[in-house]
């Protein structure tokens, strides 16, 4: 089947040149996506941004074509040239069978109209819970707002990450939805093992067998294949020396929705706790800068700034406990490659409530809250090493990307639902 992707920011999460575009969860989810699909034998395509490589280049099985350039055209005209027309001419040079595109903005609203022109398949999916909300936050322009609703509206399929979206979605926009889990890497994957099918390994195996037997899983339970990891060589900016207690990692971008602030309060008052911040603000603000001058007088944080994803899993195999603190996620691809791992969480978000049906970490909401769970799991080995079972177990059932991908591939032959 010919697939063509959408994803405007994707360049570099596809692989192409390093620093040409952000990597977000939306980015990352696609190009895990078209790469799997294309390694499947499908024909895939995406359609990215051009920052001035060749059109239709090949990039891990996956032609990639350019739609316009960022910053290309006159301010009042540009929405409808080089943007519209560059969007749909590279729709045009795709010639797919199916667009996908994910995330709600004005491109949703395109795609659908191209797709509805040429008799093609459209599939929408959420990118997170801001999608879903009627009045749409995120989206500052009228126009945006109505051709994402326009978009939206038109979907053969629309898909979204959790049974919240799905009613979220049913209720503000009167759409039927289907719930397909992200994908992730399984950073275990990459890993120096140890001897293979150690402790982890076996726990997960017994893990999923009881989750099968609790009626409680929505999905083929996993094969034991997660090793026992041993810890890679850190790059010399992140050896930690003298460290002690839990190593708590908190990742994401520097902006209110994910209230970095309490981390440093929550700081404060664990002093027997070490706090890594990965992540920096997408551009310069007060807010930003203020976060870290705060982090400057909290001897337990370290601030590392952007770090790139080859590098991130040694930061969680280091790791005790991934800390998350937004007001409001969809199903964050760091809680996925924490569990990879067997890395639980503590958060203040829990997605259709599994972090406490599966035991996959603790969930609070509100800073002594966090303080609490934070010290208990510290206190509590024997309590961490159940959960980091249960932790893998639960990312092999429902997160591996082949899992996710022979979903998907049902959903495009028409054959099956997500959930």
């Amino acid at each position: 089947m010919k697939i063509c992707f959408v994803a405007l920011n994707g360049y570099a999460a596809i692989g192409g040149r390093a620093g040409t575009s952000h990597i977000g969860g939306a980015e990352r989810q696609t190009a895990l996506l078209a790469r799997e699909l294309a390694r499947r034998g499908h024909m895939v395509s995406l359609v990215v941004l051009d920052h001035g490589q060749a059109d239709g280049e090949a990039i891990q099985g996956v032609r990639v074509f350019k739609a316009y350039a960022r910053d290309a055209g006159l301010p009042g005209l540009r929405f409808f040239s080089p943007r519209l027309t560059g969007l749909w001419s590279a729709l045009r040079r795709a010639s797919a069978d199916v667009y996908y595109q994910r995330m709600a903005e004005q491109t949703t609203g395109i795609v659908a109209a191209f797709c509805r022109r040429h008799g093609k398949r459209f599939f929408f999916a959420s990118a997170s819970d801001y999608d879903c909300l009627p009045e749409l936050p995120r989206l500052r322009k009228p126009r945006e707002a109505v051709l994402y609703r326009y978009g939206l509206r038109r979907a053969d399929r629309v898909l979204v990450q959790t049974r919240h979206q799905r009613e979220m979605m049913r209720t503000g926009f009167g759409v039927e939805a289907e719930v397909l889990s992200n994908a992730a890497e399984d950073l275990a994957d990459r890993s120096v093992v140890s001897a293979p099918g150690g402790a982890l390994a076996r726990d997960a195996g017994e893990a999923s067998g009881r989750l099968a037997a609790s009626g409680s899983d929505r999905g083929a339970a996993p094969d034991a294949r997660g090793p026992e990891v041993c810890e890679p060589r850190l790059s010399e900016e992140f050896a930690v020396g003298g460290t002690k207690g839990l190593r708590v990692l908190w990742i994401g971008r520097y902006t209110p929705e994910k209230r970095l602030e309490w981390v440093f309060e929550i700081a404060g008052a664990c002093s027997n706790l070490t706090f890594d911040i990965v992540g920096d603000a997408t551009g310069g603000s007060r807010y930003a800068e203020d976060l870290k001058a705060r982090a400057k007088r909290c001897e337990n944080v370290r601030l590392l700034g952007r770090v790139a994803h080859e590098q991130i899993g040694a930061l969680y195999r280091r790791s005790d406990v991934l800390l998350c603190t937004s007001e409001r996620e969809g199903f964050p691809n760091t809680f996925l490659e924490a569990w990879s791992l067997g890395v639980p969480v503590v958060t203040t978000f829990d997605p259709d409530g599994v972090v406490a049906e599966f035991g996959l970490g603790r969930v609070a909401t509100c800073v002594p809250g966090v303080i609490e769970a934070l010290q208990v799991t510290a206190a509590d080995g024997v309590g961490r090493e159940r959960m980091r079972v249960c932790c893998r177990a639960y990312f092999e059932r429902e997160h591996r990307v082949e899992r996710v991908v022979d979903r998907f591939e049902a959903l495009l032959a028409g054959t099956g639902s997500a959930v």
